[in-house]
């Protein structure tokens, strides 16, 4: 479990400490002012890897046609002002107390790939040097290293060019202990229904029906079916199967984040703008189940949020559970205009909003 996190030229972070991450992490704030920042920073942290950066470049729908246009420019939105000529430092303190720090510069004098970066060829290196042959090719390689406890792990190379972005080494450790859920992104029918048949392997497939519960009472029923495509269906009471894809955004996104916390235990569990698509009167039902998995399976969440409501329900669930939650609100300094990280327990959330606090950044 993360303890704490700094974060060293990032996105919109010239450097943000923060301290004190528990079970379960709330994130509120303004605009613009980093929650997704963090989220992002949290994951890559946690999972550094090449498809780490693929996804992150997903979910800020950077084209993939842009890069090729512009390669030179394939990594200036992951730096803080789009500084490339400095390092990306995140450092992190587990639970544990060992450390994990990341740290990312980019390379733009590359020109010969081959001759620079020297090692013995398996095939798919071979192919990957045949896929970027000739002198102009190469325009920028990041560098992603990963240092345990000051000792260094693994690090790997991705290389962007006018042929388009890959990685140099795929020998990297296939580390599947975090799960981002963007803001906006549906996983396909497919994937959900993967998840679903793990759950039923585990027998945990009933939790998901618990939270379809919490957000329909009227729902008796989900199974995975494989006619044509892999596929979910929820029953209604005195109703025919249908479709989960018929249903709301809400249904299929409480889909994901179940299925996620229940097929990984020993986890972290990132959520962007977790309220969309929950009805207020939901809200805290939902908190529950997910308080109640994260103590289970030992899943460590962080979340985003603008809703009041959802802030409001987060505390009346988190009463029941002691001391596994807290809530951070990220603002500027007033004098420094610095991004900060301000931490509350529940009893002090609780008391803020009581007495017309700000707690969303207002």
């Amino acid at each position: 479990m993360i303890k704490n996190i700094e974060i060293k030229n990032f996105r919109c972070f010239d450097n943000l400490k923060v301290s004190g991450f528990e079970k379960i992490n709330l994130i509120s704030g303004k605009n613009n002012v980093g929650k997704t920042a963090l989220l992002e920073a949290l994951f890559l942290n946690s999972v550094p890897r090449p498809d780490t950066i693929s996804l992150l470049r997903q979910v800020r729908r950077e084209q993939s046609s842009f890069s090729k246009a512009l390669p030179e420019r394939t990594w200036n939105n992951f730096f803080f002002k789009q500084n490339k000529n400095s390092e990306l430092v995140i450092d992190a303190i587990l639970e544990n107390g060992s450390s994990k720090r990341i740290e990312i510069f980019v390379d733009e004098s590359v020109k010969d790939l081959e001759n620079t970066y020297p090692q013995d060829h398996d095939d798919d290196n071979e192919k990957i040097i045949s896929l970027f042959s000739g002198s102009q090719s190469v325009l920028s390689v990041m560098h992603l290293k990963t240092r345990i406890n000051d000792q260094e792990a693994f690090e790997t190379l991705i290389i962007s060019s006018a042929k388009g972005v890959i990685a140099r080494d795929i020998k990297v450790p296939d580390i599947k202990n975090a799960f981002f859920i963007p803001s906006f992104l549906r996983v396909s029918n497919r994937e959900l229904t993967d998840e679903f048949d793990k759950a039923r392997l585990n027998e945990r497939e009933n939790e998901l029906l618990k939270a379809f519960q919490a957000i329909d009472s009227s729902i008796i029923g989900v199974e995975s079916f494989s006619i044509g495509e892999p596929n979910l269906y929820v029953t209604r009471e005195g109703e025919s199967r249908l479709s989960l894809s018929l249903f709301g955004d809400a249904i299929n996104r409480i889909a994901d984040i179940i299925l996620r916390i229940v097929n990984n235990e020993n986890s972290i569990l990132l959520i962007d703008e977790i309220e969309n698509g929950i009805h207020h009167s939901n809200q805290s039902a939902f908190w529950n189940i997910l308080y109640r998995l994260a103590s289970e399976l030992n899943v460590q969440i962080f979340a985003t949020t603008h809703s009041l409501e959802m802030i409001e329900a987060f505390i009346k669930a988190g009463s029941e559970h002691e001391n596994i939650a807290a809530h951070f609100e990220l603002t500027k300094h007033l004098k420094t205009g610095r991004i900060v990280a301000i931490k509350r327990d529940l009893d002090t959330l609780e008391y803020g909003i009581s007495h017309n606090k700000g707690v969303r950044g207002e």
